[in-house]
């Protein structure tokens, strides 16, 4: 029981480390086979990375807003107390995750910009080594998955709340 409780605690952290790890080989290794033609694609793709932060903060708005609602009508039922106590209790770490999730976007995306920053910041005499570029490029897009990663967080959390918000309305439907 105690291995599962860690493996819960654990497992985001270690998909998280999975992921950088693969994003970073397959970008170095598509720039290092193709002697750096691919590098175009991963620019192109890091381009969106905007796009996926205004996502991610909106969508966290209407998703905060959404669980707030649910637990307005958690908390209007006439039901078991204990019960009750325990879906407030869970919704409430899932604002806390919405937030954390949208904090993560932001700063993973000012992270992006600074490596990228002081990369090109960097004089040609300054590089330490030939393929520096793309081992930046790779870094750059192992954040860009990470950010995916957590866009991805925010979209379960609304699964879970549309689950909530079912499980209240077969709740109320039951009462009547």
């Amino acid at each position: 029981m105690l291995l599962l409780k860690i493996w819960k605690r654990s497992r985001k952290p270690l998909i998280a480390g999975f992921a950088i790890s693969i994003s970073i080989i397959v970008c170095f290794g598509s720039l290092h086979f193709t002697d750096g033609a691919a590098a175009p694609i991963f620019s192109e793709i890091l381009a969106s990375f905007n796009v996926l932060v205004i996502f991610g903060t909106s969508f966290s708005v209407l998703l905060f807003s959404y669980i707030d609602n649910i637990s307005k009508d958690v908390s209007a039922l006439n039901s078991n107390r204990d019960k009750i106590g325990v879906a407030l209790s869970s919704l409430g770490e899932v604002k806390k995750e919405v937030v954390i999730n949208t904090g993560l976007i932001i700063f993973l995306l000012i992270l992006e910009l600074a490596v990228k920053g002081l990369e090109q910041s960097m004089p040609p005499k300054k590089i330490p080594f030939e393929s520096f570029g793309w081992v930046v490029l790779s870094g750059r897009f192992s954040i860009f998955v990470l950010a995916i990663l957590a866009a991805s967080e925010q979209i379960r959390g609304l699964l879970v709340a549309i689950e909530y918000r079912s499980v209240i309305h077969a709740g109320k439907s039951s009462n009547k």
